[in-house]
């Protein structure tokens, strides 16, 4: 039989039914009036933790608002311009910590682009299947690496390098540019800019993939059938229709960058000094952030001040995230269909030609200063240097692409072309790669002897005192992730339940782009969302304010992937429950989330793998603890904030347990992070 106006409902030993459906369980009705006063009121529960994460943002902003307005009383806008931040004398300028997020990223943005687009291109439209799926999967571990972990790296292993065999290159050849002028310091701007290059490589590049994997294959074959070679068609076809999503995953890697706090203030120098060259020190809001709040407890104009930046960077990521979004599904949107919204095209085209214009003009000023000061200080030996063979290269190219235009030459010359962009592009791959292979193979070669029994059995030892473990860190670490998950997997799941079984809803739409925006915001500001919001009204550090930083960060992730696992079961399954009298709570409960489990699981795993490598939000909540606690309304400490602590220790012991707590560290998310990955390959089974 079948169903009024649902057509042949599937077999009942169907392998897509739930064991609920297939054995008749969910027929047996309840009272009618019983029946939907439970569905109103799962309904309204779902809503409410859907609407959590609107409600989050706006509590965020009230919070951080309300806390600062000391300091916004007494300097208003000027905070923004000044330059001095004096505590003695109460003198707050906010414009060098701005100065130093805007350069490093914006440095960090300048390396991470070319590389992410060739990864990108390299991966979708030149390496073979079997080559493209393990190295897209190798990427997406880069993106699981805590960022304490970058920090280390760059801390111990990269800033010396740098120093040593980097920076003295730089100013031989360079140095002329006011960009690398000398003397260097160990940790400095450029350190900063590398490092966040690497932690946002692999977010623009998954997301420039994912976008040109969803351009229309037409667009591909007519260039293809007009004679284009596969560059050819890449760059005049493919790249600017995906362009929308390119620069979208741009602005989302620079809001990542702004808002990274533990991997810079690690390298970065934390020196409040506008310079422009990328060879001093420099400051950025969330290391300051890091830095000082500690030490702004008792005082309440310095405590307000630094609420104020982090409300400055809350404003300015939310932005960012915010513009992202939009030109990320935009192009997602008219990845099939080819109508183009003149609010997006106008905002896209402006930003196009502003960056194209001021990266030509800031390339061009450059590349002269270079010139003249080489030529001035070596003579006509200054003509070859590398800049200045560089621009011969890409001089001779051009020439030859206009000389040899409509000549029997021609096609070798585009032959050619395409083989070199070939190479490229899987340069960039091969750069990301290797990234992740030197900083895994030096937290593995340097924390593997200190992985031992003590390290999970004894309390750490006095400073200065070898032996000791991290049993405090390792607990501490599990029960900050278990409050975490109590709090952020139940309002996830509720959540994204009503996103997907409710597509009718208004609230649909506004709650996604709120839950995207909400994972953006930066781990910092979250945790001084949380200071104010669980710290202060109760005087005091806990695991349990430390757990809700970590569960509000869970809750974004987990609706999102919820929403998405559920809305791939098929509607005939639902179909089938409801014909057979069950309600919609019913339905949902014992048909649908059955049904998506493994990949709602696999969301579950991600968010804890995410919230188990973070630092800058228990800073200012958990704050740490050498004991064992027992109690959630006492301190507790994590591997994060021991390795944080230990790693710029002058002790060669806590050095060494700072690599084995960060090998333990990185074994822990690499195997839920893999796990995951491998549970959802088949994302509906």
């Amino acid at each position: 039989m079948s169903a009024p106006g649902l057509g042949q409902l599937p077999k009942k030993n169907d392998d897509r039914l739930p064991k609920a459906v297939v054995h008749g369980q969910i027929g047996k009705r309840r009272p009618a009036r019983l029946g939907v006063l439970l569905d109103k009121l799962f309904m309204s529960s779902t809503m409410v933790a859907a609407a959590t994460a609107l409600l989050l943002i706006l509590w965020i902003a009230y919070e951080l608002y309300s806390v600062s307005a000391p300091t916004r009383h007494r300097f208003g806008w000027s905070m923004l311009t000044n330059r001095t931040w004096d505590v003695p004398h109460e003198i707050y300028g906010a414009l060098p910590f701005i100065y130093g997020s805007f350069l490093s990223s914006m440095l960090a943005l300048i390396i991470a682009v070319p590389l992410a687009i060739g990864s990108a291109v390299f991966l979708t439209q030149y390496a073979p299947r079997w080559l493209a799926s393990p190295v897209a999967f190798f990427l997406e571990l880069l993106a699981a690496v805590p960022s304490i972990i970058f920090g280390l790296w760059g801390f111990l292993v990269l800033c010396p390098w740098m120093q040593a065999k980097l920076n003295p290159w730089l100013i031989k050849h360079f140095g002329s540019i006011p960009l690398f002028a000398g003397p260097p310091a160990m940790t400095n701007v450029l350190a900063a800019g590398l490092i966040l290059s690497l932690m946002i490589l692999p977010f623009i590049t998954a997301i420039s993939r994912e976008v040109l994997l969803a351009l229309p294959s037409g667009l591909k074959e007519a260039s293809t059938g007009l004679g284009a070679t596969k560059w050819e068609t890449i760059r005049s076809a493919l790249l600017p229709a995906a362009s929308s999503g390119i620069i979208g995953a741009a602005v989302l890697g620079l809001g990542r960058a702004v808002g990274e706090t533990m991997a810079v203030v690690m390298v970065i120098g934390n020196t409040p000094q506008i310079q422009l060259s990328l060879l001093k020190q420099g400051y950025s809001m969330p290391a300051l952030l890091a830095n000082e709040f500690n030490e702004a407890q008792a005082d309440v104009m310095q405590r307000s001040a630094l609420l104020e930046i982090a409300l400055i960077l809350f404003a300015f990521t939310l932005l960012l995230n915010g513009l992202a979004r939009l030109l990320i599904r935009y192009a997602s949107k008219t990845g099939s269909k080819r109508h183009r919204s003149d609010t997006v095209q106008k905002i896209k085209s402006a930003f196009g030609q502003a960056l194209e214009k001021g990266l030509i003009g800031v390339v061009v000023v450059l590349l002269v200063l270079q010139i003249s000061s080489d030529v001035q200080q070596r003579g006509a030996a200054g003509l070859v240097g590398p800049i200045e063979v560089a621009v011969l290269v890409y001089a001779l190219i051009r020439i030859a692409a206009i000389r040899l235009a409509g000549t029997p030459r021609w096609n070798a010359f585009r032959a050619a072309n395409d083989f070199v962009m070939r190479g490229v592009c899987g340069v960039g791959a091969v750069i990301a790669c290797t990234g992740l292979f030197l900083l895994l193979a030096y937290v593995v070669k340097n924390g593997i002897h200190g992985l031992n029994m003590d390290l999970f059995t004894k309390l750490p030892k006095p400073a200065g005192m070898a032996g000791g473990g991290l049993k405090n860190a390792i607990l501490g670490t599990l029960e900050l992730v278990m409050i975490a998950s109590a709090i952020g997997i139940p309002i996830g799941v509720l959540g994204g339940i009503f996103l997907s079984e409710h597509p009718e809803s208004k609230l649909g739409p506004p709650i996604r782009f709120s839950a995207d925006v909400l994972n953006g915001i930066p781990s910092v500001v979250i945790g001084l969302f949380a200071y104010a919001a669980f710290v202060l009204p109760f005087k005091h550090f806990s695991a349990l304010a430390g757990g809700a930083a970590l569960g509000i960060m869970m809750i974004p992730t987990v609706i999102r992937v919820t929403d998405e696992m559920m809305r791939l079961v098929p509607q005939p399954i639902r179909d089938a429950s409801l014909g057979l009298g069950a309600s919609r709570m019913q339905t949902t409960l014992r048909v649908v989330l059955p049904a998506a489990k493994k990949g709602v699981i696999t969301g579950i795993l991600l968010a804890i793998a995410r919230v188990a490598g973070e630092t800058a939000p228990l800073l200012f909540t958990a704050f740490g603890n050498d004991q064992v606690s027992t109690k959630l309304t006492e301190p507790v400490s994590s591997l994060t904030l021991k390795i944080y602590t230990y790693a710029q220790s002058p002790y060669d012991d806590w050095v060494a347990q700072a690599w084995a707590g960060a090998l333990l560290l990185v074994i822990i998310i690499l195997v839920i992070s893999v796990t995951a990955r491998f549970a959802t390959r088949n994302k509906y089974a």
